[in-house]
């Protein structure tokens, strides 16, 4: 019983030497960790600092948005006229600063629907809305045309050739006719002329 005491007591103060010895050691000081502060800063000091910094951030951010919103400034209008499928699209918007304008309007064959919006300060907001019925359905026209118009791209026409048969850059019309003459040629099977070849 004596000896199991006293390797408990001797393993104690080991115990003790070695944690005496582990805190007592210098210390690797790593270049990109943060000091450890030997009183710690009470925390509604360093959570004021940072809430203003915060709130620095996010006012600065909220004024070169607001200042850019202030000088937005832009008109555009596109509309695809389509008879082929007996569709059409239209829209309009302009913007000055924060007030926003615009109208958009389209045609199924059934109905023409038309939207007027306004957005600003008080938010987006129909301001008058048009529908009128216009048939019992589109009335597709194969010989039809699509012309589309923008006032950021120009204007274009397209039939429905156009959409059948893709014209590839750069190959004249005639290499284009013989390419698709000798595609709708039907292949000759392999088989057969190897049996034909056999019976000559």
């Amino acid at each position: 019983m004596v000896l199991s005491t006293a390797r408990s007591v001797t393993f104690v103060v080991c115990l003790v030497l070695i944690a005496t010895a582990v805190n007592s050691a210098p210390q690797k000081k790593f270049p990109f960790t943060k000091p450890r502060l030997a009183i710690p800063e009470p925390e509604g000091k360093s959570n004021a600092k940072d809430a203003a910094t915060s709130e620095e951030g996010a006012s600065s951010k909220e004024t070169l948005e607001k200042m850019q919103a202030k000088a937005a400034q832009y008109a555009y209008d596109t509309s695809v006229n389509d008879t082929i499928n007996d569709h059409t699209i239209m829209r309009q918007e302009e913007r000055n600063g924060l007030s926003l304008k615009g109208m958009y309007s389209y045609s199924d064959g059934f109905f023409k629907r038309t939207v007027h919006y306004e957005a600003d300060d008080k938010g987006y907001r129909v301001v008058k809305e048009i529908n009128i019925p216009i048939g019992n359905g589109p009335q597709v026209d194969p010989k039809g045309k699509a012309d589309v118009s923008s006032s950021l791209t120009g204007s274009y026409s397209i039939t429905a050739d156009d959409i059948a048969k893709p014209k590839r850059k750069g190959v004249p019309a005639s290499e284009e006719v013989a390419a698709s003459s000798e595609e709708e040629k039907p292949e000759e099977d392999p088989i057969e002329s190897d049996e034909d070849e056999d019976e000559k």
